[in-house]
């Protein structure tokens, strides 16, 4: 990094010295600091295509979805053919529920472009996938990706998008088959090992994590495993925290690590965020609330992260008996909902349930849970909802 910031240094007006740093900022997990480094490249070049497209995951990680999807638009623009733009720009409108009537021939339109730019890309499935789960189309969206596996059976991204489809549509334990072939085709990529933290529990797939091993054992826990391959990404720390108190109750062992990733990303809300909500998975809501709090400080919060973390804020607060606040942080988190509905309105809907039902409104928390469950919410908050719907 400090190569690339000295090359920055002597030639500022390179736009390419500003995307180097900014992908290594993004491999990282450092979305303010990739988002600097991508503004400075569209400061030399309003009309960088790289920069306007590859700022748009920074840009949503930080809260700006509307900043994102026109960067996104204007980069499309500039290159109608550009394949990562149209990916990105069909996620962005399958979040949004653009998915049906004339809005929804557009987004199917560019899945197309994009599959016929990339006919052998995973990641392009992947979102044609999405877009059949958002309407509705389940068993389609599964079918695109398990025949995207069986064409490409050596292909690691296949299996994990195939697998992450699979957990969204409540087959978990399918889902953990497809992500161990996935792991054991590639051990060296964050997001596979991250959805075995969550798919394997949800399958119920102890024994795969390797913990209970005996301790002259030479093997390693997946955990260790994944903390030894990716030291400086801060969500595999508080991943692994989070499996150890919730899945193991090894409560100080999983708040320690968890507590490594704000040491890694000090600033940033979401670090702070994820870090509380295990604390306080770990019973420890004092904690937790200092967590939160901090996580409010911070200017790269966003409003998807905004909403699950005052609905956590405000749920400690009540395990320590404060109503008046827990009832301000429950309300917040209500509000938030509103802002936004206008990226994914079908999250939107479940958080707005859940704010509801806190705060005693069993009506509205009904309300919108059905608007939720109708706009194809995927588990395992589907789950949650189909529980606790019947007894309201």
């Amino acid at each position: 990094m400090k190569l690339f910031e000295s090359a920055a240094a002597i030639e500022a007006d390179n736009p390419a010295h500003w995307h180097m740093i900014a992908q290594v900022y993004q491999k990282t997990e450092s979305p303010t600091a990739a988002l600097q480094a991508f503004d400075a490249a569209l400061s030399l070049n309003p009309n960088d295509v790289v920069a306007l497209s590859q700022s748009y995951q920074p840009l949503l990680a930080v809260g700006k979805f509307q900043q994102a999807r026109q960067r996104l638009e204007q980069a499309l623009k500039l290159s109608p053919n550009d394949y990562r733009t149209l990916q990105q720009l069909g996620t962005h409108r399958c979040h949004q529920g653009l998915v049906k009537g004339e809005e929804g021939k557009q987004t199917k339109q560019l899945l197309k472009t994009a599959l016929a730019l990339a006919p052998h890309s995973a990641t392009a499935h992947q979102v044609l996938s999405l877009y059949h789960l958002c309407r509705g189309e389940w068993n389609k969206g599964v079918a695109v990706l398990l025949k995207f596996t069986e064409e490409h059976p050596n292909n690691p991204l296949g299996w994990y998008h195939y697998a992450q489809c699979l957990f969204s549509t409540g087959n978990y334990h399918t889902a953990a088959e497809a992500i161990l072939k996935a792991y054991k085709l590639y051990q060296n990529d964050c997001e596979i090992y991250r959805a075995l933290c969550e798919i394997l529990p949800a399958a119920e797939k102890w024994k795969e994590f390797g913990i209970d091993v005996p301790s002259d054992s030479d093997s390693v826990s997946l955990i260790e495993e994944m903390l030894d391959c990716f030291p400086q990404n801060w969500s595999v720390w508080v991943t692994a925290g989070r499996v150890l108190v919730k899945h193991y109750q090894d409560i100080e062992q999983g708040c320690m690590i968890s507590a490594h990733a704000v040491q890694l990303q000090p600033n940033l809300a979401d670090a702070w965020f994820l870090h509380g909500r295990v604390l306080a998975l770990a019973g420890k809501h004092r904690e937790a609330t200092e967590a939160l709090k901090r996580g409010w400080q911070s200017p790269s919060k966003g409003y998807l992260q905004s909403v699950s973390a005052a609905m956590w804020l405000g749920e400690s607060y009540q395990a320590l008996g404060d109503e008046p606040r827990s009832r301000k942080c429950l309300e917040e988190a209500w509000g938030f909902t509103k802002v936004l509905m206008e990226f994914n309105p079908t999250t939107a809907y479940y958080w707005q349930g859940r704010a509801l039902l806190a705060l005693g409104d069993v009506r509205g928390a009904r309300k919108a849970y059905r608007s939720a469950l109708s706009g194809q919410l995927l588990y395992p908050a589907r789950g949650e909802v189909k529980e606790v719907l019947p007894d309201l």
